[in-house]
């Protein structure tokens, strides 16, 4: 286990690089992404927007060569991954910059929009001094939609909000393969989404759901989900372990490990490092990394 104070602000994103070597994080109000080595905790470069808003969002491409990081209304920078040089600016008016989503052939960009989603196509391509507009923009009806992302396998793309809307991954559109949504409410909308992850395969999606987790068969409608307790506090982080078992990481302090076909508890971490709003499972599945509310990030073998 590892443990290092990478920031003076919360960890607002965290996530591997598609070869698990190092890890990108974006901290409080800052314009920067930084990227970390996996292994030993060492700072492997600092990038730099010249955008006043803060980077929120980050993402790697699967090429392991670029990187992206959403500033919302300042729009997408792109990077070289290596040198740090910018690539390519992107231009999207929205307020929610938390997230993008790259697809599995990193062909194709999207984040969310005003209304909707917009897409960029060759989004490494080099755009000069003139920010590129999106090559296509979609109009939804879903309310909040804060988070995005292809699924791994490349068979759906979702949208979360107050609930989890399941899209075609070939094209993001209006349609609509399956909503799915608090099964446990105790108010009339239930508890929003606050994460969602994929197994490498697609075949099963985690919901975080408040303070607690649901595990859900995408491909079967008919279905029922494996409810997982969760935590005392609101659940920010989850993920899927090679072995199935699910990963969460909440604001009371700990990882747990779960069931995912029971819902049982199987271990529980606490670092002492205050409050953990994200989490992440390296591609090859042998890491884990957490980020918290001072700051520090924490990584972990998987067999321990």
């Amino acid at each position: 286990m590892l443990v290092w104070k990478a920031h003076e602000k919360k960890v607002r994103s965290l996530v591997f690089s598609p070869d698990g070597t190092r890890i990108a994080t974006t901290a409080g109000k800052s314009n920067s992404v930084w990227l970390w080595d996996a292994p030993t905790g060492q700072l492997a470069g600092k990038f730099d927007s010249d955008r006043p808003a803060p980077v929120c969002g980050v993402a790697f491409f699967p090429d392991d060569k670029h990187l992206a990081g959403n500033s919302g209304y300042d729009g997408i920078r792109v990077w070289n991954a290596t040198t740090g040089e910018p690539v390519a600016d992107l231009y999207n008016h929205t307020g929610t910059p938390d997230t993008i989503a790259i697809s599995a052939d990193g062909t194709r960009l999207v984040a969310t929009s005003m209304g909707g989603l917009a897409e960029w196509i060759d989004p490494t391509r080099s755009t000069g001094d003139k920010p590129r507009q999106p090559d296509r923009k979609v109009s939804l009806a879903h309310p909040g939609m804060p988070l995005i992302g292809f699924s791994p396998a490349g068979n759906y793309f979702a949208v979360a909000g107050w609930y989890l809307h399941l899209h075609p991954a070939a094209i993001p559109n209006d349609k609509e393969m399956r909503q799915f949504r608090d099964p446990t409410p105790k108010s009339p909308m239930g508890a929003s989404v606050n994460g969602f992850a994929f197994t490498r395969d697609d075949a099963r999606l985690a919901l975080v759901l408040g303070h607690r987790a649901v595990v859900w068969t995408p491909a079967d409608l008919d279905s029922s989900p494996v409810l997982i307790p969760g935590h005392g506090k609101s659940v920010k982080g989850v993920g899927f372990l090679p072995d199935g078992n699910v990963l969460t990481a909440g604001l009371d302090g700990t990882a747990r490990v779960w069931d995912a076909n029971t819902g049982r508890e199987v271990r529980s971490f606490n670092w002492g490092v205050g409050k953990v709003w994200v989490a992440a499972v390296s591609p090859d599945g042998t890491l884990c990394a957490a980020g918290s509310d001072d700051g520090h990030i924490v990584v972990w073998d998987v067999d321990l």
